[in-house]
């Protein structure tokens, strides 16, 4: 083909996977593809073509994936600022399409409201539960039974409303919440029942779906009209959500689904993001997970840098990482931790450079709940969930009562009042809790009605955010940790909640917190951060994320795979995962990648962080053993030491 012949969704394009997937013309796609294959590429030439050469609207064209990070970069290359032929093009999540599909048909949520419950105020809800069925006595068993319902559904398996899941009903119907694991399923029986309408888009487009739970994978299928092609990328060797119920077993199901039915079957095996040497590494690894993909083929000229490091303590691997890091001032790099407290350490050694991007970081301390539980009430007076979760704690001070007083609040839940009606009427005397806790919940209604009057008298928007979340409340916290902690909870709540108000132009602080409580639900960041120079990150916040240098630090056994399950069968398949983990981590390497472990920690550093505990030395300090994780494989080069590591490369 000539070269002024090539169509512009084709120029720069290499190879033969690569160009079937942009242009294969079959009714439905597969394509397995691997990381650094260019799949991401591949999607985005494939919406240029279809909207330049089959006149598509690109309203009838829906991109979906799993991670926002992916979502944002093909916001902005799909329909760039300097043009706007691709406007209009729907990228979204998949849990973030089923949400706007259910907002917009409200018939296929009858008596439900869209107000998600976080993690401590589901503990609420669990002990009320147990109020009712006394056969499940222990909080453990009632959230084992909740994350059994919770799978169900990400399965988009439909369960009888008897014993825990009527209860589970009931409850959230009387406070008017909804668990963020339901809106799925919501969404997928709302289209079966055509409460939804089905087909809504004539183009589906599907990256990662592997990480895609059971229920959202059929929601991709409903959601196609059959007028254009559905096409998927996925890849089981990089599933690593099983904590989200993910299905990767979906990718094998929807080949053996449509092999007759015109299927274009697509393998993309090569890497054009990797050096040869972590290309090799990866490879090793999946053959050891038994992977029945073919090996990776590196297109790169480079070798690339692949380096085993041990250090002799947690402190001497971060102080030594930060020293590398800071001495190569023009370099950016991506860190990534199997425990969070590494990364903070490791933030704070390097200084402002750095940059940490962790989840579920924020609502951990008490008193942080307590506000935002107060910023809800102030926001919508009758929110009945937020209402139930203040009157759980004890009656001074930022500390849950025992079963969150459970017993109190049962003896008033049938009252007509609710929301800030039935603060009133408690403390006024009107209504009176019996049973344990009584007096926590009457004391707590006085409390809340002082701090809403407070909030109430306080004229402009912003200066209500700065009250709600004012970081001089954590005076009130004993732990010194937990102090520092809550502090910067709040700031980021507080930041947070200032940008969505600048963001909406208007004033609604129901909005606000809306915003804010399905971030915090769905693990997302508060706030989309600059790029620093150094990123640091959990291994599964590294999806779909590249650096020309990456460091994976505290690689120790006794962090990952860490701690097992005791049944083998599960514990075999925790560790299959936590080496695909490890493998989607390293394959975030274009150039350079360190793999960085020690070989002692403190034990209260590892007792605090769920590290598995093998040997103790009790001389001179309290620390425990690690060695490198056993599901690195069998490689030629060897481990170093941090010492004589960071002599050859900064020579000194």
């Amino acid at each position: 083909m000539a070269k002024n012949s090539i169509p512009p969704w084709l120029e720069g394009i290499e190879g033969d996977a690569l160009p079937s997937l942009i242009v294969g013309n079959r009714k439905v796609v597969l394509a397995v593809a691997g990381p650094g294959s260019g799949k991401t590429t591949g999607l985005k030439r494939r919406v240029m073509r279809l909207v330049q050469t089959k006149k598509l609207s690109p309203d009838q064209i829906f991109v979906g994936t799993f991670t926002r990070a992916i979502v944002r970069e093909l916001v902005t290359s799909l329909a760039p600022p300097s043009t706007n032929e691709n406007a209009g093009v729907k990228v979204s999540t998949l849990h973030a399409l089923a949400l706007h599909l259910i907002q917009e048909h409200p018939t296929a949520r009858p008596g439900r409201t869209l107000r998600f419950l976080l993690g401590f105020e589901r503990e609420a809800m669990l002990y009320d539960i147990g109020e009712k069925l006394p056969e499940i006595a222990k909080q453990a068993d009632r959230k084992k039974e909740l994350n059994r319902v919770c799978a169900a559904w990400a399965e988009g398996n439909n369960l009888a409303t008897a014993g825990f899941v009527g209860e589970l009903d009931r409850w959230l119907r009387r406070h008017e919440g909804m668990l963020i694991d339901e809106v799925v399923q919501i969404a997928r029986l709302g289209l079966e029942s055509e409460d939804i309408p089905a087909g809504c888009f004539d183009e589906v487009i599907i990256d990662e779906y592997q990480d895609l739970t059971a229920a959202e994978q059929h929601l991709v299928e409903k959601i196609w009209s059959g007028k254009g092609s559905l096409l998927v990328l996925g890849d089981d060797d990089q599933s690593i959500y099983s904590f989200r119920y993910n299905h990767p077993r979906g990718v094998a199901e929807f080949r053996e689904r449509w092999k007759d039915k015109q299927l274009l079957d697509v393998t993309l095996p090569e890497n054009r993001r990797c050096g040869r040497v972590v290309v090799e590494l990866a490879n090793a690894m999946m053959a050891a997970a038994r992977s029945k993909k073919p090996p990776m083929v590196s297109k790169r000229e480079e070798e690339g840098e692949l380096a085993l490091v041990y250090w002799p303590s947690v402190g001497q691997e971060i102080a030594g990482l930060a020293r590398y890091i800071k001495q190569r001032t023009e370099t950016k790099f991506l860190v990534l931790v199997p425990r969070r407290f590494i990364g903070y350490r490791l933030k704070s050694a390097v200084g402002t450079d750095a940059q940490t991007s962790f989840h579920e970081e924020v609502l951990e301390v008490p008193v942080v709940q307590e506000r935002f539980a107060l910023a809800s009430l102030a926001a919508r007076p009758n929110d009945r969930v937020a209402l139930r979760t203040l009157l759980g704690f004890k009656e001074k001070g930022a500390e849950f009562a025992p079963k969150r007083n459970a017993e109190a609040y049962e003896s008033i839940s049938e009252a007509t009042a609710t929301g800030v009606a039935l603060l009133e009427a408690i403390a006024k005397g009107e209504i009176a809790a019996s049973g344990q806790g009584q007096k926590n919940v009457r004391d707590r209604a006085q409390n809340a009605l002082a701090f809403l009057s407070n909030v109430a008298g306080t004229a402009d928007g912003d200066d209500v955010i700065r009250t709600i979340f004012d970081p001089a409340i954590v005076m009130t916290v004993a732990d010194e940790e937990a102090q520092e902690k809550a502090t910067q909870d709040l700031e980021q709540l507080r930041d947070a909640a200032l940008a969505v108000h600048e963001e909406i132009g208007e004033y609604d602080l129901a909005k606000i917190l809306d915003r804010l409580r399905y971030r915090i639900a769905m693990r997302i960041p508060l706030t989309e951060t600059s790029e620093a120079r150094v990123r640091i990150m959990t291994l599964h916040g590294a999806k779909g994320l590249e650096a020309d240098v990456v460091i994976v630090a505290g690689v120790a056994d006794q962090i990952i795979p860490g701690i097992s399950p005791k049944e083998p069968t599960e514990a075999e398949k925790m560790r299959e995962e936590q080496r695909r983990l490890l493998y989607v981590s390293f394959t975030r390497a274009k150039r350079e990648l360190v793999i960085s472990w020690p070989k002692t920690m403190r034990y209260k550093d590892a007792r605090k962080n769920n590290v598995r505990i093998d040997q103790v030395w009790r001389q001179p300090d309290q620390t425990i053993s690690l060695g490198k994780t056993a599901l690195l494989p069998d490689l030629p080069q060897l481990p170093q030491t941090g010492k004589s590591w960071l002599k050859a490369k900064l020579g000194r």
